[in-house]
């Protein structure tokens, strides 16, 4: 029996996550991954100023509002028909 509303949850669980992670990256004072290491090796993006970190977040804000829109136009079958099976 499959389940047509478990989709359209988790594609807007996951554009939701990634517009708040967005805006927590658009927000920073500072990069976080400065003076950061993963195994003794420097996470890449260490040395990235501020601005291009707000940037990567404003990025991620309007790619979860464009995917959003789109699976709700996919899924309303605006875009053609669609089988839910």
């Amino acid at each position: 029996m499959p389940i047509s509303w478990l989709f359209p949850a988790l594609v807007v669980l996951i554009c939701i996550g990634v517009f708040l992670n967005g805006l927590r990256f658009a927000r920073m004072t500072q990069n976080p991954w400065a003076g950061k290491t993963l195994f003794g090796v420097s996470i890449e993006g260490h040395d990235l100023p501020v601005e291009r970190v707000r940037l990567i977040g404003k990025l991620q804000m309007v790619a979860a509002v464009i995917m959003l829109l789109f699976f709700a136009l996919l899924l309303t079958e605006t875009l053609g028909p669609v089988d839910m099976r």
